[in-house]
């Protein structure tokens, strides 16, 4: 059991930061699909344990940043929307009415660590390391050039530089001296190191639904559903996880007398046809500590159950129906990928409205839906600004066709797939205009009003860096009373087939598509149908007028693939 949790801190201490770009949730294990055996492998293989196995934790140690004196403090939080009306101050604390109406009940782990180690590591978001020709390439991301490889790792796992001069100048990465970047061949990214000066070191992580828990001989549970209730009688929500189909108490709180540790005026923007919002009026969204029940012991941040219970391996959980309501309980138990908080690009501004923290698919034999959750809220744009929502579908999980988000014109933050399919969705001035697809394959907007599409190698903008028109870029289109227009910013008039619903505070949206709105090929298959196997990735955009800058900031999240559509 021991070896399990130190496998899982040492994962801790380096994911905390930094957000693997690779999941297949249909997979047993979460396998790479860019990196296999390859130069990368012939790096790690530098690093072994006294087996003689590959070890991160040797990488680590050699480059001084091993945790060591590490602690590791775990707490339960709850989180409630409640209207503003349901609030009263009581000795100078927010307190809520017992008659209090409670919205998108929601729970989450905080993991702080505080460690010592001789260099400290800081994730560099400015770039991104692939494989290609037998070189590893490193990309750097610029608001002049987009991305753009920079240099290459060599055989020992070190920066080379590749630019110089007037174009070097526009690629924060190249700022960083090659010596003090790192490369780590197990996490596959780039890291910044500096001495820690031998202070107290600290970093922490949210663990979000569905979470981990653990058997008393250290196996991990699968499949164990999540449900949160709110006991009136002794105004206490709890946290119940489901096994051998009886409830077991995980964590509670008493929200008339446990601590109040974030409160945050929810964001309600103006809304018409195609979104919702659950709750009427001003709202609040309160954050409480709880605690652990009796039936859990902690272990190096890990949760582990006291009971025995049988691992049920054959067993899976129920799969949700998801309802457009705007309560996410029906999303608790679905996996999804997490994203590092504050991952920004430094070109970009810091917004919180467009830093992802959780991406999340499924489906019914209809529909598909999507699901994210931001830091702060999602379409709060200022008076005057946009803000712009999408899903980057690789139908075909072929990165050679559509168009890659990450060398293309005007992508903010990109991502290592062929962009064949989108579905999105407007904000202007705080205001939702309009959800709506897009494709990007051969052709361009006769192809798109015909219904018969293409795949293949195309671009996000219709003109080149010339100005000259290309014959095949991004449409963007809607189906109204049963007809397909093209659309583009600022015009107004939603999809029928794509509507959304916010959470009480905006920080969660989930999304619902028809799958026939994405079309057919040009030899009458739908692009997306059940049984259809897909790469996917979320991505968010908008203007920070809210935070008084016309800067923009973006953020795309880590990649689920091979997602199959059932």
């Amino acid at each position: 059991m021991q070896n399990k949790v130190l496998i899982k801190f040492v994962l801790f201490f380096i994911i905390f930061n930094s957000s693997a770009q690779e999941n297949d949730l249909n997979s047993p294990v979460q396998e790479s699909k860019i990196f296999q055996k390859s130069k990368i492998e012939v790096i790690q293989s530098k690093y072994l344990d006294k087996n003689g196995d590959k070890s991160h934790e040797v990488f680590l140690s050699k480059n001084g940043l091993y945790p060591n004196n590490k602690n590791i403090e775990s707490n339960p939080y709850f989180t409630v929307s409640v209207s503003m009306d349901d609030i009263m101050e009581k000795n100078g604390k927010i307190q809520i009415k017992k008659s209090a109406k409670l919205y998108n009940l929601d729970f989450y782990i905080k993991n702080k660590m505080t460690y010592n180690s001789f260099n400290q590591a800081i994730p560099i978001w400015d770039g991104r390391v692939y494989e290609e020709d037998n070189e590893i390439i490193v990309g750097g991301y610029s608001s002049e050039y987009n991305e753009r490889p920079i240099g290459i790792i060599d055989e020992n796992g070190k920066f080379i530089p590749a630019l110089s001069g007037l174009d070097a100048e526009e690629f924060p990465l190249l700022q960083i001296p090659s010596d003090n970047i790192v490369f780590d061949p197990f996490m596959k990214r780039l890291f910044q190191i500096s001495p820690s000066g031998n202070k107290e070191l600290t970093k922490t992580e949210n663990l979000y639904l569905p979470i981990d828990i653990y058997g008393k001989k250290g196996e991990l549970l699968n499949n164990i559903p999540f449900e949160i209730s709110y006991e009136n009688t002794n105004s206490s929500l709890i946290l119940y996880g489901i096994l051998n189909g009886k409830k077991m108490e995980i964590a509670r709180c008493d929200i008339q007398r446990s601590e109040i540790v974030h409160s945050r005026d929810a964001f309600r923007p103006e809304l018409i046809t195609g979104a919702s919002q659950q709750g009427n009026g001003e709202m609040i969204s309160l954050t409480f500590k709880g605690s652990y029940s009796k039936s859990i012991n902690l272990e190096e941040g890990n949760l582990f159950l006291n009971a025995n219970y049988k691992n049920d391996l054959t067993h899976s959980v129920k799969s949700n129906k998801i309802i457009m309501d705007g309560d996410f309980q029906d999303w608790r138990n679905i996996k999804g990928v997490s994203d590092v908080q504050g991952d920004y690009v430094s070109y970009l501004f810091e917004n919180p409205d467009t830093d992802l923290l959780e991406f999340k698919v499924t489906n019914d034999d209809k529909y598909i839906y999507f699901y994210t959750r931001v830091v702060g809220a999602h379409g709060r744009t200022g008076e005057k600004g946009r803000y712009y929502w999408y899903t980057y579908i690789d139908v075909d999980t072929d990165p050679l066709t559509g168009y890659p988000p990450t060398r293309d014109d005007n992508c903010y933050f990109g991502i290592p797939i062929g962009d064949d399919s989108e579905a999105q969705f407007e904000f202007i001035g705080n205001k939702f205009v309009k959800t709506f697809f897009g494709f990007t394959g051969i052709g361009a907007e006769k192809e798109v009003l015909s219904g018969e599409l293409e795949l293949g190698p195309s671009y996000y903008s219709r003109k080149d860096s010339d100005g000259k028109e290309r014959k095949s870029y991004k449409m963007e289109y809607v189906h109204r009373e049963n007809s397909r227009f093209t659309t583009e910013d600022y015009t107004a008039g939603t999809s029928e087939d794509i509507i959304i619903s916010l959470s009480p505070d905006g920080s969660e949206v989930e999304v619902r598509v028809e799958l026939v709105g994405f079309l057919k090929d040009i030899h009458g298959n739908s692009l997306m149908h059940v049984g259809k196997k897909i790469d996917i990735a979320a991505g968010v955009e908008g203007s920070s007028d809210h935070y008084n800058t016309s800067d923009w900031g973006a953020d795309s999240s880590s990649i689920i693939y091979g997602y199959l559509i059932k």
